[in-house]
C-alpha cells in the first residue's frame, strides 16, 4: 500500500497556517523534502502569499525583483550552498543571482575577455547588457589553479551569456536588434538598482549579526567570570568609561562566539586585568586607613616604648598586618568601621597589639636560631650566652634584644607602585588572595617592607665564640646569659695584651671584643683566665 503524500494527508487550511509562519530558509528546506511539498510550495498560485509573506516578515528587507520569483529569491538569499556543486558558499554574487564556491567559477562563471564576439563587433558595453560582478579569483580565465597570486576580474553568468547570445541570433539581422539592446540595458539597470538595496540590507544584517555575536561573546565571558568570584569587580567597572572601554576591547578581540580554545585564551587575559584592577582599587581604598593607623601607632609606640614587656617597639606596616588589625580594615567584613571608629578601637587595642607583635617576632628570631644553630627545643636559643647575630646586609654584629630592633630588618623600598595601570602591567598569572593585596598595598603605602629577621645569621661567628666559652669553661650550647652573667671568671685575649699591660675582661666584654676584632679562626684569639 503507497502512503499519502504529506500535503494531501493535511487539511489545506491547517497547512496553510503552519507554513505562514516559517522563515523563508525554512520554505526552502521544504522544498527539498518531498516531491510533494517542492510541487505544492512552487506553485505560484497556491503558494505564493506564503512566500511573499515570509519574505515580508525579514527585517528591512528589499522587495522580491520582478525577474526573480520568491522561491528563487529566498533561495539566493537564505540557502548557504554553492548553486552549483552544493558545497557550503556564504559569499552572494547578487548582480550574477547565484552563489559560487572558487571551485565552481569556471562552471558558472564567463570572465569579461571570454564575452561573445559580437558584443565587441558592435561596440556594445557589455556592463550595460549583462549583470557583471568583481570577484578575486583566477578560475574563469585560463583555467589557473593557483591562488596564491589573486586579482579582480568582472565576470557575468554562463546562463545570462547563453540567454544573450540566444536572443542576438533571433535578431542580429532584423530591426529589433535596436529594441534588444534597449530592453537588454534597461533589465541590467533594474538589477544593478536592485543590488545596490541588496548590499545594504546584507551590511547592515552582517552588522546586526556581528553586535549580537559582540554581545552573546560578553554575556559568555562575563559568566565565566562571574563564577571565578569577580562579579563585584565587574560591577565596579561600570563607574569607570575608560576601563571599562578597555575591558571591552579585551573581550571583542575576535566577533564570534566564545568557543573553548578562545576561552583558554582569552580568560587568563581578562581575570588577570580584574585581578590587577581590583588590587589597585583595594590599595587605593586602604591609603586612607593606613595613615590613620601610622599616627595612632606612632603616638602610642612613643608612649609605651619604656614599657619593659615590650621588648621592641615595631613599624606601623607590622602592627597593620596583624590579622586583628587587617579584619578591622576589611570592607568586606560586616563590622566594617568608620575611619573615627576604627581610630578609637585601635587606640583602644594597641597595647595588647604591641605585645602580640613581639611575642611573634620573638617566636620567629628563636626558630630562626634554633633551625641555624640545631638547638633543641627545649633550650630558649635567645637566651644563650654564646649567641651573637651578624647582619648579611650592614655585616655589622647584634645581640638580642637589640637584634628586634636592627635597621635592616626594615627594608625601605623606593620603587615604583607594586601594581600599575592595568596594561603597563606584566601578568601575574596567578589570582591574588585578599591576604596578598593587603600586603603589597601595606608595602606601597609605608614605603618599607615588614619586619623580616631572616637577614640575620646566628652561626657567622661559631668557631671564635666557642673557642670563648671553652676557655671560659663553659659550654656555648647551653650557657645562658644569666648564668655567664654571674660568673666570676675574668679572662684576658693573649693576642691583644703587651707585656706590660693586658685586658681584663667579663664575659660580655669579651664576646664584644671578639666579635669586632678578630677574625672567624679557633687560633686567631688566645684566651687566658685571670
Amino acid at each position: 500500500m503507497v502512503d499519502k503524500p504529506v500535503v494531501s494527508g493535511l487539511p489545506l487550511d491547517v497547512l496553510f497556517e503552519i507554513l505562514w509562519y516559517l522563515h523563508p530558509l525554512d520554505l526552502v528546506y521544504l522544498t527539498r523534502v518531498s516531491k510533494s511539498f517542492r510541487s505544492f510550495l512552487l506553485s505560484r498560485r497556491k503558494a505564493k502569499s506564503i512566500w511573499a509573506e515570509a519574505l515580508k516578515r525579514i527585517d528591512r528587507l528589499p522587495h522580491c525583483p520582478s525577474y526573480l520569483s520568491e522561491p528563487a529569491y529566498a533561495n539566493l538569499l537564505f540557502w548557504p550552498f554553492c548553486h552549483w556543486c552544493h558545497s557550503s558558499c556564504d559569499v552572494i554574487q547578487w548582480e550574477l543571482r547565484n552563489r559560487c564556491c572558487d571551485s565552481c567559477t569556471s562552471d558558472m562563471l564567463v570572465c569579461r575577455e571570454m564575452l561573445p564576439s559580437f558584443v565587441d563587433q558592435n561596440c556594445l558595453d557589455a556592463g550595460q547588457l549583462i549583470p557583471m560582478s568583481i570577484i578575486s579569483s583566477a578560475g574563469p580565465c585560463g583555467g589557473q589553479t593557483d591562488n596564491t597570486y589573486r586579482k579582480p576580474f568582472a565576470v557575468a553568468s554562463h546562463a545570462d551569456v547563453n540567454k544573450l547570445t540566444m536572443q542576438y541570433k533571433f535578431v542580429k539581422n532584423s530591426p529589433l536588434l535596436d529594441d534588444l539592446i534597449i530592453h537588454r540595458k534597461k533589465a541590467t539597470q533594474e538589477i544593478y538598482q536592485h543590488v545596490a538595496l541588496c548590499r545594504i540590507w546584507e551590511a547592515e544584517v552582517a552588522d546586526q549579526r556581528r553586535k549580537e555575536l559582540i554581545d552573546q561573546r560578553k554575556r559568555d565571558v562575563v559568566g565565566k567570570l562571574e563564577s571565578l568570584g569577580l562579579g563585584d569587580e565587574l560591577e565596579s567597572l561600570r563607574s569607570d568609561a575608560s576601563v571599562l572601554r578597555e575591558f571591552d576591547n579585551l573581550v571583542v578581540r575576535q566577533d564570534h562566539e566564545l568557543t573553548d580554545s578562545s576561552c583558554r585564551f582569552s580568560l587568563p587575559r581578562l581575570q588577570n586585568f580584574l585581578e590587577i584592577r581590583r588590587a589597585r582599587r583595594l590599595t587605593v581604598l586602604l591609603q586612607d586607613r593606613f595613615k590613620d593607623l601610622a599616627v595612632a601607632a606612632s603616638d602610642m609606640t612613643k608612649t609605651y616604648k619604656h614599657d619593659t614587656t615590650n621588648k621592641a617597639s615595631p613599624q606601623a606596616i607590622d602592627i597593620c598586618l596583624l590579622s586583628e588589625v587587617r579584619c578591622m580594615m576589611d570592607d568586606q567584613n560586616p563590622e566594617f568601621m568608620s575611619a573615627e571608629a576604627f581610630v578609637d578601637a585601635l587606640t583602644l587595642r594597641l597595647p595588647s597589639l604591641l605585645l602580640a607583635w613581639n611575642c611573634q617576632a620573638t617566636k620567629q628570631l628563636a626558630n630562626l636560631v634554633r633551625a641555624q644553630l640545631c638547638i633543641h627545643d627545649d633550650v630558649d636559643p635567645l637566651k644563650l650566652a654564646a649567641l651573637v647575630f651578624r647582619c648579611s646586609n650592614c655585616r655589622l654584629h647584634v645581640t638580642y634584644p637589640s637584634a628586634l630592633t636592627h635597621p635592616c630588618l626594615h627594608a625601605k623600598t623606593f620603587d615604583k607602585p607594586w601594581v600599575q595601570l592595568p596594561m603597563e602591567t606584566a601578568a601575574l598569572g596567578r589570582k591574588m588572595s585578599p591576604v596578598e593585596v593587603y600586603e603589597k598595598a601595606a608595602i606601597e603605602a609605608f614605603e618599607m617592607h615588614p619586619w623580616n629577621c631572616t637577614v640575620l645569621e646566628a652561626d657567622g661567628y661559631t668557631k671564635r665564640i666557642h673557642n670563648l666559652f671553652r676557655a671560659l669553661g663553659r659550654d656555648p650550647n647551653s650557657a645562658v646569659v644569666d648564668d655567664m652573667e654571674s660568673c666570676p671568671i675574668r679572662v684576658t685575649c693573649k693576642s691583644c695584651s703587651g707585656s706590660r699591660n693586658r685586658m681584663i675582661l667579663t664575659y660580655r666584654t669579651a664576646l664584644i671584643h671578639l666579635v669586632r676584632n678578630h677574625s672567624d679562626n679557633e687560633d686567631d684569639a688566645v684566651w687566658v683566665v685571670v
